[in-house]
């Protein structure tokens, strides 16, 4: 017999993803002993200390996610799985990671727990999690560069997170030694109205440099025109003409190449329609993630042409 606090708790779930927690419980009008004989009967399942769920509500990972954060006071998912539940590009369904304040004392059978202060908080279908910005400050010594660059620039194309996010979580850790500081501070920078855009001269010679590592594997030409069949011959930067490879370097200003994406986009079609890979790296790459920009093109290299080994 469905009694009251079975129907508020219900209602509870709903909205809850299945879950909730001994408090809330409490709140609708249960107690020790009704949550006992509900667990006891097998309609409840305990998924943490003092946290639950109705058994007929599928085990998602958005309950999974909500479990963790109802189990720790103040607490919000954190890092790659705030990631995942912001549906960032290149971010997987992970185990949950939630955020406390210092001062909380918490422990959690479903998460990893990170403490600090500050963080900016939103929610997400019901469920506290970190703001993008915050998301992506946090998990930035923890992912490579190009699955970051990729999730901040397609969720400001698609306007889930503004620059001045960026630029407020900036701010907010300028002169502290949090992890990746320089990474974002450049990424950010790059991605502002007042970017500063190298000269195409000193963007060649840092390229050359970076590129010099691979000395003895490569056989590059700087500045080729490379012929089409049926359309106009395009200047590359750096062309190694055996392994069929180029290599552009790119110093726009990240306004000027999200307008510009349609064009390069062909562009790197064409080429790839001759025989040709294409890797591009810009300024940030070259200067503060130098070594994924080789262990990329030797990524490449690895693969035979066209795929074949």
């Amino acid at each position: 017999m469905r009694t009251a606090a079975d129907e508020a708790v219900l209602a509870l779930a709903r909205r809850q993803h299945g879950t909730f927690s001994r408090d809330q419980a409490f709140a609708v009008g249960a107690s020790s002993r009704f949550i006992d004989r509900r667990l006891a009967g097998g309609g409840w399942v305990r998924l943490d200390n003092a946290v639950y769920a109705l058994v007929e509500f599928p085990p998602t990972y958005l309950r999974q996610l909500k479990a963790a954060e109802l189990g720790s006071r103040d607490s919000a998912i954190a890092g790659r799985a705030a990631g995942a539940l912001h549906q960032l590009t290149g971010f997987r369904s992970v185990r949950p990671e939630i955020v406390v304040p210092p001062t909380v004392r918490a422990v959690s059978r479903l998460a990893d727990v990170h403490r600090f202060a500050g963080a900016k908080i939103t929610a997400v279908q019901g469920i506290r999690v970190t703001t993008i910005a915050q998301t992506l400050f946090d998990v930035v010594h923890r992912v490579d560069p190009w699955t970051l660059e990729r999730a901040i620039d397609d969720a400001l194309v698609g306007r889930a997170m503004r620059i001045a996010d960026l630029d407020e979580r900036l701010t907010f850790y300028r002169g502290s030694r949090r992890k990746g500081l320089r990474l974002m501070s450049a990424l950010v920078g790059e991605r502002s109205a007042e970017a500063w855009e190298p000269p195409e001269s000193e963007l060649e010679a840092v390229g050359v440099r970076v590129l010099a590592r691979l000395a003895g594997r490569l056989n590059l030409r700087r500045q080729v025109r490379l012929r089409w069949r049926g359309a106009a011959p395009q200047r590359v930067d750096f062309v190694d003409e055996r392994r069929r490879l180029i290599i552009e370097l790119d110093g726009r200003r990240w306004h000027t190449r999200v307008r510009d994406f349609e064009r390069d986009l062909w562009r790197t079609n064409e080429a790839i329609a001759h025989g040709y890979r294409v890797l591009r790296f810009t300024w940030v790459h070259l200067t503060e993630s130098p070594d994924e920009v080789i262990a990329t093109i030797e990524r490449t290299l690895a693969v035979g042409h066209l795929g074949h080994r």
